[in-house]
């Protein structure tokens, strides 16, 4: 308050009413090998569905990760997942990327593909074409351009992307009508030849035909109402015999991927079809060319509205099917699985303000493609942009009006298409082999990277459970020392799966168990959590079983259990301990078994013959006796330390004096009230006044503050006393009360 100079009445507000914020120990953190999906960066996932749209499902090579993720899943809805590869691991392509100044740029010829991690590495080197501008880059490239597969991996080698413009809805009439094409589009004059044979349309007399016709088209003829698809070409003086294909060949083609052309000239002499034509459909009949995916859309191609209304610009739309070409996605080969209507104007508008413009309208809103081939292309079909007609696809609206001098583009076009694209994405390929992914020394290289993102307690404080899947040793050492080095986690990790899952007596495989634990991992530390083994459980996706890690079962009984009661709660035992979908335990401790196992601070998972799979200990993996040696206490010190010291950074540059520390005990002793409450705690005590905080502590710019904790335990061996009393003899008299 500022000094007065008269009387007044001036009113100030103090807040004393500082919560400490509620945090949550229940975010998972894993890193592993799947077949789709963004690598080297952290993905939140929030259910097993939620996992298979995003990473793919399993398969023998990553089975072992991909449900450790998932069993996590059935008891938690947020897990924070990493995926790595080796350098064997590539997106597919429709179109050869080679290096060029540094970038990238898109030939025809497509060999193999490329690897592109994530929207952060497509920007990095393949959205940057050229040498100036945001779409810059070569130009004379097929209009359209060459797609990549969004992600790494033989999952992108089943799709095929699909683009047309006004192609979309060609009209050719055959020579017994003797007319001319009247195209929708109004920019296509040609015929069919003189005639149509049985299994093919004879072109001979039409130059260029095969430019305008592509491999994937529908046509359809008038007498009969009948569709057939375009298979292939056949002879003429340009043609690539080496590509052509015949009637008798149709059906082998089509068993396989399709055969698409890439060249757009050429005196082909027939068309040949995915069905040889009925020798009583061909006379005299008017054949249609059509987009195969048009029925796809609501409507051909044409102009957009902020194009004709805004800018008298025409052409500029475009769309793009993206097709599961294999079946490998949806089950059924060919399904449409996403289209896209979009303009060719680099800064063309929707409704809402977005972009419109096609590249970014793929790129945003495409689950399974980049856009690979972006420039400003100036060279199209042979046209150069200017004019009247053929604008280049990526030119702006605005540069359009300016470089007529109007307002407006007084009726210029966007160029079109020679022909309606289809592009088979090829060169996919998935991390490599079994020896690959899951020997121990690649097992320790490559997954340590990823799981190194999850580093950082400040950029990722909401991980709470760091999920080892089948982790080795030196891996498994790396996750226990990263969790001692953040002290706000705890990572679960599960013995070696040479050690379990084999034809030994069960008394030599916990021998194993134990030896790993002591001699080989020899790791103590309260902030790590190691079970007995494997489980056999089965894979939907596949039918088959698999052999599956148990930490990520063990850590999800960990969030569970904070969503039923609390943190500080033991994840263990019948009520809150009981584990899914398992079939059966590589390792099924009887109680000698669990006796070893647990003196060594390993956590058995017992099948009890008609009370299901339970967590049977809850031990950490330090070797000292203490209170920390149990998960419910270290779990309760986490929460308790995590939301105190949220709660003390808004003490952060106030003064060190008796107000600030008793405005911080009546903040904390609220909190520590509330968890005594709800039994993690039986008693605690605040110490922050002049005791601990003294003249050179302040002089120091420090603040101290004292927290004792008496933690509440969890029940670990029931002893119950039988007493046979006589009857003339009274319960006093034995009890001595």
């Amino acid at each position: 308050m500022g000094f007065q100079v008269s009387p007044g009445v001036n009113v100030t507000e103090k807040d004393l009413t500082n919560l400490v914020p509620s945090v949550a120990t229940t975010t998972g953190a894993f890193c592993g090998y799947f077949r789709w999906g963004p690598a080297e960066e952290i993905v939140q996932v929030d259910s097993e569905r939620n996992l298979l749209d995003l990473f793919g499902g399993p398969t023998n090579l990553n089975s072992q990760y991909w449900f450790s993720a998932a069993n996590f899943l059935g008891y938690g809805n947020d897990l924070r997942v990493v995926r790595k590869y080796n350098a064997s691991a590539a997106n597919s392509v429709a179109g050869q990327f080679a290096a060029q100044g540094g970038a990238y740029f898109v030939t025809l010829g497509q060999t193999s593909g490329i690897q592109v991690k994530n929207e952060e590495d497509y920007e990095n080197q393949i959205s940057i074409l050229g040498t100036s501008g945001p779409d810059e880059g070569n130009t004379g490239i097929t209009p359209g351009g060459m797609f990549v597969g969004k992600y790494a991996g033989e999952l992108g080698n089943s799709l095929l992307v699909s683009v047309s413009d006004q192609r979309a809805d060609q009209v050719y009439i055959d020579e017994a009508t003797r007319g001319i094409t009247g195209a929708s589009g109004g920019s296509f004059t040609t015929q069919f030849g003189t005639t149509i044979t049985s299994g093919s349309i004879d072109v001979s007399g039409a130059a260029h035909l095969k430019g305008e016709v592509a491999v994937g088209d529908t046509i359809e003829l008038s007498g009969s109402g009948t569709t057939y698809i375009v298979a292939g070409f056949s002879g003429g003086t340009t043609g690539d015999t080496a590509n052509g294909v015949s009637a008798e060949h149709v059906g082998t083609q089509a068993a396989t991927k399709p055969n698409h052309f890439n060249e757009d000239n050429g005196d082909y002499t027939h068309i040949f079809f995915t069905t040889n034509l009925d020798d009583a459909d061909v006379g005299g009949v008017t054949a249609t060319l059509r987009w195969t995916y048009a029925t796809n859309f609501d409507k051909f191609p044409g102009t957009s509205t902020q194009a004709s209304d805004v800018f008298n610009v025409h052409n500029d739309e475009v769309q793009i099917a993206v097709i599961d070409e294999d079946g490998l996605w949806s089950g059924t080969r060919g399904t449409v699985l996403e289209t896209f209507t979009a303009s060719k104007a680099r800064d063309a508008k929707k409704f809402d303000g977005s972009s419109n413009y096609y590249v970014n309208v793929v790129n945003e809103g495409s689950k399974y493609v980049w856009w690979g081939d972006h420039p400003d292309i100036t060279t199209v079909g042979g046209t150069t942009g200017g004019g009247t007609d053929g604008r280049p696809w990526g030119d702006d609206f605005a540069a359009i009006a300016a470089d007529d001098g109007t307002d407006t583009g007084s009726g210029v076009t966007f160029e079109s298409l020679t022909r309606n694209l289809y592009m088979p994405l090829t060169g996919g390929a998935d991390a490599g082999d079994s020896e690959d992914l899951h020997s121990e020394t690649s097992n320790n290289a490559l997954y340590t990277n990823g799981y190194d993102l999850f580093e950082d307690s400040e950029t990722q404080s909401d991980i709470a459970l760091i999920i080892g899947g089948p982790a080795y040793s030196t891996l498994a050492g790396k996750l226990i020392d990263l969790a001692d080095a953040r002290k706000d986690v705890v990572t679960f990790l599960s013995p070696l799966k040479s050690d379990c899952v084999n034809t030994n007596a069960i008394t030599t495989k916990v021998d194993a168990v134990v030896n790993y634990f002591n001699n080989t991992l020899n790791k103590s530390s309260s902030y790590g959590v190691f079970d007995s083994g494997w489980k056999y459980q089965y894979d939907g996706f596949n039918d088959v079983f698999r052999w599956v890690p148990l930490n990520g079962d063990v850590a999800g009984l960990c969030a569970r259990t904070e969503f039923t009661n609390d943190a500080w709660f033991s994840p263990a035992g019948f009520n809150r301990g009981q584990i899914r979908n398992v079939t059966k335990l590589a390792i099924n401790p009887r109680k000698a078994h669990r006796d070893k196992l647990y003196k060594n601070g390993i956590n058995p998972v017992v099948a009890f013959p008609g009370e299901g799979t339970v967590l049977f200990g809850d031990k950490t993996m330090q070797s000292k006796p203490s209170a920390f040696d149990r998960i419910n206490v270290r779990r309760l010190f986490i929460v308790l330390e995590k939301a105190i010291a949220t709660a003390a950074k808004f003490f952060l540059f106030e003064f060190n004096d008796q107000f600030t520390r008793a405005q911080f005990v009546s903040t904390v002793a609220p909190f520590l009230r509330e968890v005594q409450g709800r039994r993690g705690i039986t008693d605690f005590r605040v110490v922050c006044d002049e005791t601990n905080n003294p003249g050179e502590v302040i002089d120091r710019n420090e603040f101290v503050a004292d927290i004792f904790i008496k933690p509440a335990r969890s029940i670990n061996f029931i002893q119950l006393n039988f007493v046979a009393v006589r009857t003339d003899v009274t319960f006093e008299e034995v009890t001595g009360a």
